[in-house]
């Protein structure tokens, strides 16, 4: 198996870069489920589009100590807790799991509302013609 090296010179199996084998399971089943702390932090790791590899080089660790911690880990330490709700920009209390997880619901893409906030910036006088275009468009589309 060729071995490559990450940015900060740790070595990294072919098959993270391979698109033939990027998305098969490596290594065995686990015996018994995850933590609900380590299950969270795997969901929200794969919503960031982390591999554990990824996320192991932005937190400074080995990939081990991320399996551990996805794992087999019942009470990961604060400071490790602190710095993966950073990196995966989830409050604290989302990845303990003491708040609900974020709602999808939908909602304005972060264009449409940066749009909205330069619309709202502009003079009142300028806000009605911009708005009357974007109702006469939407009017034809639908």
């Amino acid at each position: 198996m060729q071995v490559l090296f990450s940015e900060n010179g740790r070595c990294r199996p072919s098959c993270q870069t391979d698109p033939y084998n990027r998305d098969m399971q490596r290594g065995r089943k686990p015996k018994h489920e995850a933590p609900p702390f380590g299950q969270r932090l795997a969901h929200y790791r794969i919503l960031k589009g982390l591999t554990q590899y990824e996320f192991a080089d932005l937190l400074g660790i080995s990939r081990n100590l991320v399996v551990h911690y996805e794992r087999a880990c019942e009470n990961p330490t604060a400071d490790f807790v602190i710095r993966a709700a950073k990196t995966l920009d989830v409050s604290v209390d989302e990845l303990l799991g003491v708040q609900p997880q974020r709602s999808t619901k939908r909602g304005p893409s972060p264009k449409a509302q940066k749009l909205a906030e330069r619309i709202s910036k502009l003079p009142k006088s300028k806000q009605a013609v911009v708005i009357e275009m974007l109702e006469g468009y939407l009017d034809r589309a639908s």
